[in-house]
């Protein structure tokens, strides 16, 4: 909890940190190669509270880690501001790496597993060099867990952004206005290509609150600050508090997303109801496994279930087959020319044999080779088939429309085998009725409280 004394943010508007114009420039053309990338990467983007990213002056931006160097792209396309990084000194260890990203906006810092034999962990130069940009009014981002984690809990803070703030302010004599800017991360699949991801801004936190505890006490200060920015990227992101939970609140989020369909938002709000609330519920926690054991067991999903009761399954079922086979040429043409520069970013992921964690960064700097590649090569195409200027790009849009619609496609053919499953699990027998009392039964445990 913050100290009940309170200063509040200073409403002064400070000048953004000078860069180089040719600075300013790369900046700048990395941010379109970054806004292209994450709009093909993912499937659905949410940002909830961009107006908090509405700020002057100097500011660290925080966030939980589920997905390397995903985590500080995702806050910052939304920044106006260029944003510097403390990156992983062992990312700065071969040479042409370390003369890239001491250039392009990053800070090398000693994680304890960065550190090799007879090697010293020193950080000073970090904290140096951190205080120095927010004198100079800079945007530092800090993944404050350390060491990226695919799962969907806060772990543990260190305490960097906290001895940064408080250093960088203390040496000003408390009046830089130095702001921390929560930022909750949360993927539905951190390294699947075409997955979601809402990302969700906080409202800024100022270190001079804990002012008069710092100088009483730094360490306890230092603690303070940690643990509540902890609480704010748990409030902010949907924390399931361990793998246990993590895998109880993604099956009530297929049950409840099949009784109930939401809109991106919604969902999002109904997961952190639920991490927040139901984990612990005895019934929830019993029923739900042994649930997803009866279904696995008898060969269905949660989403065949939901439906069997459904009127209309024949029909239903018809005219999806006849979508299908209706859609088949339009969806052959879109799969088949988008194939490749989906496909190779895959397999170079899967050749590399990295940690998962960096799968969508390795896929989603591919596709920026591969995507284009694959427009060039349409306009080449277009070019030779004798097409002038707005036919060739009339084909183009009709070739990226056809992605898309290959997209669409497959979700109408996942639909239409839940619904064969439905329809079969729609014959009277015991079985269904004993799976439909489960699935009520764990609806009613976790259903929100009126």
């Amino acid at each position: 909890m913050a100290p009940h004394w309170r200063h509040r943010c200073s409403k002064m508007a400070y000048r953004n940190i000078r860069l180089h114009p040719l600075l300013h420039l790369i900046y700048f053309l990395l941010r379109i190669l970054v806004w292209f990338g994450l709009h093909v990467f993912y499937r659905r983007r949410l940002v909830l509270g961009r107006e908090n990213l509405r700020f002057d002056g100097p500011a660290i931006v925080i966030a939980n880690h589920p997905s390397t160097l995903m985590d500080p792209l995702n806050p910052a396309l939304e920044i106006r501001q260029e944003m510097f990084f403390l990156a992983n000194y062992g990312l700065f260890r071969h040479p042409v790496s370390n003369w890239l990203l001491r250039r392009l906006y990053c800070i090398p810092v000693k994680r304890k597993e960065d550190v090799m034999a007879g090697e010293l962990r020193d950080n000073l130069q970090a904290f140096e060099q951190s205080f120095e940009h927010m004198e100079k009014n800079g945007v530092l981002f800090i993944a404050v867990e350390g060491t990226s984690w695919m799962n969907r809990f806060v772990r543990p803070l260190k305490s960097g952004a906290a001895r940064i703030a408080f250093g960088a302010e203390a040496r000003n004599n408390w009046q830089l206005d130095v702001k921390i800017i929560p930022v909750g991360l949360s993927y539905t699949a951190p390294h699947r290509f075409r997955s979601d991801v809402v990302v969700h801004v906080g409202k800024p936190v100022c270190p001079r609150e804990w002012a008069a505890l710092w100088k009483e006490n730094q360490p306890k200060a230092i603690d303070a600050l940690t643990g509540h920015l902890e609480q704010q990227l748990k409030t902010l992101s949907i924390h399931a508090r361990d793998e246990a939970g993590e895998l109880l609140l993604t099956r009530l989020e297929e049950i409840w997303q099949n009784e109930q369909p939401l809109s991106q938002r919604a969902a999002f709000e109904r997961s952190q109801y639920l991490a927040q609330t139901v984990l612990n519920k005895p019934g929830v926690v019993k029923r739900t496994p042994a649930y997803f054991a009866a279904l696995q067991a008898e060969g269905l999903t949660d989403a065949a279930v939901a439906w069997s009761w459904q009127p209309g399954l024949q029909q239903r079922l018809f005219w999806n087959g006849l979508g299908l086979l209706l859609g088949f040429p339009l969806f052959a043409i879109g799969y088949l020319f988008w194939f490749l520069p989906c496909f190779i970013p895959a397999w170079l992921n899967k050749k590399m044999n990295i940690y998962i964690g960096y799968s969508a960064t390795v896929k989603m700097l591919t596709g920026l080779f591969t995507f284009p590649l694959a427009l060039w090569g349409a306009c080449r195409l277009a070019t030779g088939l004798g097409l002038g200027n707005m036919q060739a790009a009339l084909f183009l849009s009709v070739l990226i429309l056809l992605g898309y619609f290959a997209e669409q496609y497959q979700d109408i053919f996942r639909r239409f085998q839940t619904i064969r499953k439905a329809r079969y699990a729609a014959r009277p027998n015991a079985m269904l009725d004993r799976l439909l009392m489960m699935r009520r039964a764990i609806l009613e445990d976790s259903a929100p409280a009126r």
